[in-house]
């Protein structure tokens, strides 16, 4: 049965979501099209659905560590949702976890403590997949994902260190620096992939600072 609370409940989450979105990319001067997944690894930062899970699978825990017989307890009955087909907070647990490859124990005359740290990392996993992005040199991969397959073969490698967030310079040249990592500066191979009608083919985007005809990529600025 439709819920309209529930429905609202899910495009306010939505829209935070999207607003959260926005504002990290308008920090860090990106276009609405690059990868939030990027973003999130470069910066060191957890997706609003990992940490929105957090909190629920702490509540949960928390319900989980009363004593046996707690009213609260009878709020999230697990007979009820593995046999009896309930829709309550339990199924709906069950089921989320379910999606990420964590299967809940179907124990049902006790609430047993779920593994937290597990269960985020399978999310996270989930949710900054690049999909083939690992499988292809920058320079040969397909069109569609490029800029997914440049971050992760010659930056992501390098995020976990992010020392250079904390360093004493401003913000524009911490912005600067951003942009040249995920992709949204004005090197010839980003430039002739933005052209619009103008679309520059690949092997076209030569560095216009050497007469080597190299491609003018990332890779090619760097000593």
């Amino acid at each position: 049965m439709h819920n309209p609370r529930v429905a609202a409940a899910n495009r306010a989450r939505l829209d935070l979501q999207r607003l959260y979105d926005y504002y990290l990319r308008t920090i860090c001067g990106l276009v609405p099209s690059s990868p939030h997944r990027m973003l999130f690894a470069e910066l060191g930062l957890l997706p609003l659905q990992v940490l929105w899970w957090q909190r629920t699978l702490r509540f949960w825990n928390s319900l989980a560590a009363l004593p046996v017989g707690s009213f609260y307890h009878t709020l999230d009955n697990l007979t009820d949702a593995f046999q009896g087909g309930a829709c309550n907070m339990a199924s709906s647990v069950a089921g989320c976890l379910h999606s990420v490859g964590y299967d809940m124990p179907r124990v049902f005359d006790v609430m047993l403590l779920l593994d937290i740290d597990c269960i985020v990392e399978a999310l996270t996993v989930q949710l900054r997949d690049m999909g083939s992005a690992a499988l292809y040199c920058p320079r040969a991969a397909p069109t569609r994902g490029v800029v997914s397959c440049t971050y992760e073969q010659w930056f992501r490698p390098y995020s976990l260190r992010r020392r250079y967030c904390h360093l004493p310079v401003s913000g524009g040249r911490m912005q600067r620096f951003l942009q040249f990592r995920l992709g949204c500066h004005s090197l010839p191979i980003a430039a002739g992939r933005f052209a619009g009608a103008a679309h520059v083919p690949r092997a076209h985007r030569v560095c216009l600072a050497c007469n080597s005809g190299a491609v003018g990529d990332e890779m090619s600025v760097l000593p």
